[in-house]
């Protein structure tokens, strides 16, 4: 009986157990309800078309002037980095509010979905008349923002592109 016990416990600590992990499921439900993700949906559609770095700025230049979104920013070299935005950017694209147009560029717009989404549940007032009051400000920022993203792009596909010039010999 002994010897049975004994192969049993190796025959355990060699077996691999499963883990099982629970995970919330989202749901486009769920999404309607979050303020924060309404509120970042609400943007995306106001502003229009935009770079996901140039939607990381202005959130944080609104949440400068005063207005609490909920995210916490860091600075990565010149650059300003949330990643519970990047999280909820994930979330809506998830649920099939948001997408990525196609090409070069990929900028981030609402979808159909995400715009009936935001008709049903609306955005968060405190979001919608603070960025009324500051909208051309907004607007003039994403446009130089996308420009300089744009012509970054641009640059890496011309020296990408760009025929090596033959060496002497």
């Amino acid at each position: 009986m002994a010897r049975k016990r004994e192969e049993k416990k190796g025959e355990e600590g060699k077996s691999k157990e499963l883990k099982i992990v629970t995970v919330q499921v989202v749901t486009p439900e769920k999404v309607m309800q979050n303020k924060r993700q309404m509120g970042l949906l609400y943007l995306i559609d106001a502003l229009g078309p935009l770079h996901e770095r140039t939607l990381t700025e202005v959130t944080y230049i609104l949440q400068d002037k005063g207005l609490d979104l909920g995210y916490d920013f860091r600075k990565v070299g010149n650059n300003i980095y949330s990643q519970s935005l990047k999280n909820d950017l994930v979330t809506l694209m998830y649920v099939g509010f948001l997408e990525t147009e196609p090409g070069l560029y990929r900028k981030l717009r609402t979808t159909s979905q995400g715009k009936a989404a935001l008709e049903k549940s609306g955005a968060p007032q405190g979001i919608v008349e603070f960025v009324k009051v500051h909208f051309e400000e907004l607007r003039n920022r994403v446009s130089l923002v996308d420009a300089e993203i744009d012509k970054e792009i641009r640059d890496r596909l011309r020296l990408v592109s760009r025929p090596r010039r033959r060496q002497g010999f």
